[in-house]
């Protein structure tokens, strides 16, 4: 590795950026590069995530595979070479960084053994992203399974935080508070307002107490009581209707389901004066009616623009202005009319949808009709354009067990993430639908869906995180009792990515690493000395941020049908019963027996004796190496969580001794020495592989530490470095690095031992590939071999082309025939 090459320090100053001389140590004279560092890119960026699969079991891995793009069409700025993936719930259960390589954003998450089944939510971002509404970041549902759950099995479970009785076997504790039934609808004129006097369409769109879109039947009446008319929501609970003069008196519904429930929604308010947009599609052909009152004429402007080009602009001479034009002459995807006052105020906006005419088609071709247990598949894929000319792309494919990961109709997909969902605020149901049954219908629809959901592009940028092209670790050094620092030297020592360097200080400054490319668990050590080697100096090195989580509270409203995720439960347990069937003999209940156990590395500075559940050795650490250590303390020790304290560092808590601050912090103590918070954990980068046991004690097992808050204890990995030392003049860190390259495995079945191989092969990913590229004529093949099962399996391909169009296939091996 070059060093000299990807190696820089920005020294910042109080009013000035000054690179210094580099003093080394190093025989090959490495020198500091002085360079600009990259402009700042204030574009938005776009990523979608395609996983292998929607359902996974505790244990398993979520393989995945980022697709990012500029939201702007036309913009020429590089991408991001690091994007982010988390999985959380009410905690964060992984965070994991992944660099641009050979197979684009590909990673994988491995799940815990034990973690609670229901719904968790995948995120993604660049550090971009970070600079909008946190709508920006991609997010997506995946639903880890109970194989207890449907089947008669003895399981507990509870809700709302009330505990459940052990005697409750094969039941679920819920709330027994009744919830009222109700239906929030939502009325919005077209582009936002009406004017008394002039024609308008209005919109509505209602939801359910379940979180999901409500069938209604809805009657309107003037504010005089008159009848005007009954309408239906057509499609997720959205409808619409016409009103050929509004009336200044203004409107109310009164609204009702199938169930009987009734209510009573006043319109909102009718303007007297302003602007509207009115917009009206015969086939390919739109027309687009502007109105604003009387003293807005020559003081605003109609505006069409996407999220990041504005191409039509006209200024507003009089009250009534027409404009029509092809659909084909606008940019696909979501855009807005706006009317704009001079100041650059919206005061009307009206979305619509141009859906692309021709799109990349893809066709999968196996090499036989049918296929055996074992058997060798072959896959091609060519991807041609409408005229039957070959395209390049990039793609990412999975093919799966068709009833253990079944297939979720209407599902999100990169086409519709990209051109829909990842611009409109809210969540849409089924957002695939608009795209999987292009009919003039799903155009109607889709019309609907413009004009109740919002669009995320007024969002203002913070202008505060850059794209990320390298790594970089920032901090600062100070003099004793903080002193200015002067005429020292930093020391940087990170061998695994054969790093060493050395740089002069003159001043008290602050320093940024800049250039820097390392992999996860990358240990640095950075230390600052005087000129005649004093070491009476101290070095903070800045702790990394994340964006904060959402921690959902209710998870009530599963994405996956439970009919479906009912199917690929029953259909894991009975495989799990198959192999793991034994005869059972009588059992005998007796206490259990409190077992001491004595660790031959004692965390505790008062060198306790621990009970084995209040414990884990290195033994139990290692299936957990790569989590991050305060993660792992919260999934592994009852009664703790986590919350973000006044800086927006995360901590552990417990809520077993609250106080008027809010829930208590257990002390933590490392290697004997106490920490001043559970948050410096996260600052350390401290992972389950840097530690030798960890122990968590409470109540009066942790009395000796005089506090009710309970106490973490950790020893750390014998043989490797500590984290903090004696000495203020040396930090060692180990910040978040990007992933390893993970390859999914994936058997072969050639020779006549493999195939009669006793082991089964019950794979619910039979295969994923995440760096599948077309050649110059547009084709593709991949193989691999099917398992021991005989259900079918269902391939997914998503991708882009190299013209930057988003693509998505189905397709389906059934009984060895693919349709």
């Amino acid at each position: 590795m070059a060093v000299s090459a990807c190696l820089f320090l920005s020294l910042f100053f109080t009013l000035s950026l000054s690179a210094q001389t580099a003093v080394t140590s190093s025989k090959e004279g490495l020198q500091i590069l002085e360079i600009d560092t990259a402009p700042f890119v204030d574009e938005p960026e776009k990523l979608y995530i395609h996983t292998d699969r929607e359902t996974y079991l505790q244990g398993d891995k979520i393989w995945l595979k980022g697709y990012l793009a500029n939201s702007s069409y036309v913009s020429k700025a590089p991408l991001s070479t690091y994007i982010y993936a988390e999985l959380y719930r009410d905690t964060l259960i992984s965070r994991i960084k992944i660099k641009m390589s050979g197979n684009g954003y590909a990673g994988v998450i491995q799940l815990p053994d034990k973690m609670d089944p229901g719904t968790y939510i995948l995120r993604g971002y660049t550090q971009n992203m970070r600079n909008y509404s946190p709508e920006f970041m991609f997010t997506k549902r995946i639903e880890i399974l109970n194989l207890s759950q449907f089947l008669g099995e003895p399981s507990i479970s509870a809700s709302l935080g009330k505990p459940a009785s052990p005697k409750s076997e094969n039941k679920t504790v819920i709330d027994q508070t009744s919830v009222p039934q109700d239906i929030d609808i939502q009325f919005m004129p077209e582009s936002g307002r009406y004017i008394a006097g002039r024609p308008s369409k209005v919109a509505f769109k209602a939801i359910g107490t379940d979180g999901k879109a409500a069938d209604v039947n809805l009657h309107l009446f003037n504010s005089a009581g008159s009848l005007l008319g009954e309408y239906i929501s057509k499609h997720k609970g959205m409808g619409l209707f016409t009103l050929l003069s509004v009336e200044s008196g203004g409107y109310y519904a009164l609204v009702s389901d199938a169930k009987g429930f009734t209510k009573r929604v006043n319109l909102p308010d009718v303007q007297l004066s302003g602007a509207a947009i009115s917009v009206n599609r015969i086939k390919d052909r739109i027309t687009v009616v502007a109105q604003i009152s009387a003293e807005m004429i020559g003081n605003c402007k109609l505006i069409i623009k996407n999220g990041s080009e504005e191409f039509y602009t006209k200024t507003l001479e009089k009250e009534e202005y027409h404009e029509t034009a092809l659909s084909g002459s606008m940019p696909y995807g979501v855009n807005s009319i706006q009317i704009q006052t001079p100041n650059g105020e919206i005061v009307s906006e009206r979305l619509i949808f141009i859906n692309r005419v021709f799109r990349p088609v893809i066709k999968i071709e196996s090499n036989k009709p049918l296929f055996g247990k074992r058997e060798a598949v072959d896959l091609t894929f060519s991807v041609t354009d409408t005229l039957g000319n070959p395209v390049q792309g990039e793609f990412s494919i999975s093919v799966t067990d068709s009833i253990l990961a079944p297939s979720i109709p209407n599902r999100e997909n990169i086409v519709s993430y990209m051109e829909l969902s990842g611009e409109l605020r809210g969540q849409i149901e089924e957002p695939g639908f608009y795209f999987e049954n292009p009919t003039s219908e799903t155009e109607r629809y889709l019309d609907l869906l413009m004009m109740t959901q919002g669009w995320r592009y007024h969002s203002k940028s913070i202008k505060k995180y850059k794209r990320e092209y390298f790594q970089e670790i920032s901090g600062s050094v100070a003099g004793l009792f903080r002193k200015e620092a002067k005429n020292t030297t930093l020391m940087v020592f990170a061998p695994s990515i054969q790093l060493q360097q050395a740089f002069y200080l003159e001043k008290k400054s602050t320093f940024t690493l800049e250039g820097l490319s390392f992999p996860d668990s990358t240990k640095f050590l950075f230390g600052v000395a005087g000129r005649q080697g004093g070491q009476l100096y101290g070095i903070s090195i800045k702790a990394e941020d994340f964006p904060p989580i959402a921690f959902a509270k209710n998870y009530k409203i599963p994405q996956i049908k439970k009919s479906i995720i009912e199917s690929a439960v029953k259909e894991q347990r009975s495989i799990s019963t198959g192999e793991e069937m034994r005869m059972l003999k009588e059992i005998v209940v007796v206490a259990p027996v409190k077992e001491i156990f004595k660790p031959k590395y004692n965390p505790s500075p008062f060198l306790h004796t621990f009970r084995k559940e209040d414990i884990r050795e290195r033994e139990q650490l290692a299936d957990y190496d790569n989590m991050m250590l305060q993660d792992y303390i919260i999934s592994t020790f009852p009664g703790l969580y986590a919350e973000s304290d006044s800086e927006g560092n995360r901590r552990i808590v417990t809520p077993r001794a609250v106080t008027l601050n809010g829930p208590g912090e257990p002390h933590v103590y490392v290697d004997g020495l106490k920490w001043n918070s559970t948050a410096m954990l996260d600052q350390y980068g401290m992972t389950v592989m840097d530690i030798e046991n960890v122990a968590y004690l409470r109540g009066t097992s942790g009395a000796a530490f005089n506090t009710i808050n309970g106490v973490i204890l950790i020893t750390s990995r014998k043989g490797g470095q500590s984290y903090k030392s004696a000495a203020t003049n040396v930090a060692r860190v180990i910040p978040m690095g990007y992933q390893k390259t993970v390859e999914f495995y994936s058997p072969k079945y050639e020779s006549y031992k493999e195939i009669t191989s006793p082991v089964k092969d019950l794979r619910t990913t039979v295969y994923w590939n995440p760096g599948v590229k077309t050649n110059t004529s547009g084709v593709a093949t991949v193989t691999f071999y099917t398992g021991d099962r005989d259900a079918g399996m269902n391939i997914r391909v998503e991708g882009l082309t190299i013209w930057g169009e988003a693509v998505v296939k189905n397709g389906i091996i059934k009984r060895g025939e693919i349709r």
